[in-house]
């Protein structure tokens, strides 16, 4: 296909990296449209910049979204009906799963072209425990996950962290967890459920069952004195961790296997810019998205399964 006009919705994470992205790719026709967009002072030709009635009146190939969710939904709503658009979205996709599922179904029957932004699997080191546990028969695993979300911090209010707008532990953290665990075991089973919080859920216990019978923990918290994401597993003779202790989200993350550090060569550290640029590539180059979809819509699904339990033990 080929791509003329490109519109960006969104002037915060959308402008620092999908913006970066599709610069990187050499598009020239990038249109932003936001209401924050003057307010923010941001750098970009003025006639790239569209208002309301100048965005409704042209069309656009490719259409790149990062907005909270109830946003997001009315905008891909909105382009729904012209099959030459190629989407690309960022996690919640919507406000719920019942409206999520709506866009999936539409996207299904339509048979539209789209991505989500997870970009916890194109991570170098993620990539590369994925091919050490190839062929490994595991036992049991531990994924924990624990900072300070800013709210904790500022107290300034944020749809991030409010259920009813797709934020909160669940729908904007977990679902993180959720994706990168589908990516290297495919479905599992939920047994067991705690958590701590009733206005917001700060802390969050999973055991999960995979296929394969592996036993894996999660642990998040997001109000958390300590940064810590890693994921450890084991089979009768090993431990295998990936691990970051630092306060970057995606860089530092190191493999250990028995405790010792595995060094890869010419290994490269990427920022969460070059990382959403990489699914960038994936929705304009990538023939087969099939398996990408049936990730996307588990990893909503999941999480709706996980907040009505967690619903049920209030």
């Amino acid at each position: 296909m080929n791509i003329k006009n490109i519109i960006l919705y969104g002037s915060n994470f959308g402008f620092k990296s999908h913006l970066y992205s599709l610069k990187k790719m050499k598009f020239k026709n990038v249109y932003i449209y936001s209401p924050n967009v003057k307010k923010k002072k941001i750098n970009l030709n003025k006639k790239f910049i569209l208002t309301k009635q100048q965005m409704l009146k042209k069309n656009f190939d490719l259409i790149t979204i990062a907005t909270p969710p109830v946003i997001q939904k009315k905008i891909i709503q909105k382009h729904i009906n012209n099959k030459r658009n190629y989407l690309f979205l960022e996690k919640p996709l919507a406000e719920n799963y019942l409206e999520s599922k709506k866009i999936f179904n539409l996207f299904k029957k339509k048979r539209f072209r789209y991505f989500i932004n997870f970009i916890f699997p194109n991570i170098e080191n993620f990539k590369n425990f994925k091919k050490i546990l190839k062929n490994k028969v595991l036992i049991k695993g531990k994924y924990i996950w624990k900072f300070r979300q800013a709210y904790f911090k500022n107290l300034a209010p944020t749809w991030k962290i409010k259920n009813n707008l797709g934020g909160g532990l669940v729908n904007f953290y977990l679902i993180h967890v959720i994706f990168n665990l589908l990516d290297y075991f495919g479905p599992f089973k939920i047994k067991n459920i705690n958590y701590e919080g009733k206005k917001i859920v700060t802390k969050l216990y999973l055991l999960l069952l995979t296929k394969k019978n592996i036993s894996i923990e999660i642990y998040i918290d997001i109000n958390s004195s300590k940064n810590i994401h890693s994921i450890k597993l084991e089979n009768s003779k090993n431990t295998f961790l990936l691990r970051n202790i630092s306060k970057d989200w995606v860089k530092n993350f190191k493999i250990l296997i028995n405790d010792k550090k595995i060094k890869i060569k010419d290994f490269k550290e990427q920022g969460r810019k070059e990382l959403t640029l990489i699914n960038l590539k994936k929705l304009i180059s990538s023939k087969n998205l099939e398996s990408y979809y049936l990730n996307f819509e588990l990893a909503h699904k999941y999480c709706d399964k996980i907040n009505k339990l967690i619903k049920t033990h209030d």
